[in-house]
């Protein structure tokens, strides 16, 4: 098989934001379980091949043979699986990133030691208890929002 044709099948496929919309709503929802991710992203690949070479042989009428529609399918395959699998790597380890630093930052005095006269998990109040706002950016930009809806 020439390389030319190796190559251009295989940037046009890199071209076309069908894959790139495939990979991350497939690669996005990061709880799902790793092998229905991977069957999700061949079912997808195959799929998006498949619509591709139909669409070369007969919406741009090439004269696909059997070997080069079965490199536009497998091209499809390979660059979904790969994209999705690195949407879904990168957003797991944007979230773990974001949970490793709420619980670095909760239960924690000033210097980084724990507070002093043990942890408070809620204040009373008239009667009726209500959790402790630890999260001291949100307090901050939710008084500023309340400041400028006062003045």
């Amino acid at each position: 098989m020439d390389p030319l044709i190796i190559k251009t099948i295989f940037l046009g496929t890199l071209r076309d934001p069908i894959l790139w919309i495939l990979c991350a709503v497939l690669g996005w929802q990061t709880d799902r379980p790793l092998h229905k991710l991977l069957w999700m992203l061949v079912a997808g690949g195959l799929f998006f091949g498949l619509f591709r070479g139909l669409v070369y042989r007969y919406g741009f009428d090439e004269a696909l043979t059997g070997d080069t529609f079965g490199m536009v399918i497998a091209s499809a395959t390979l660059l979904t699986i790969a994209g999705g699998m690195a949407v879904f790597g990168l957003r797991s380890a944007w979230l773990a990133r974001g949970k490793a630093r709420e619980t670095a930052s909760q239960d924690t005095g000033r210097k980084g030691g724990s507070r002093k006269g043990g942890s408070r998990k809620s204040e009373s109040r008239k009667g009726g208890t209500r959790p402790v706002q630890t999260d001291a950016p949100h307090r901050r930009h939710n008084d500023d929002r309340a400041r400028k809806r006062r003045s």
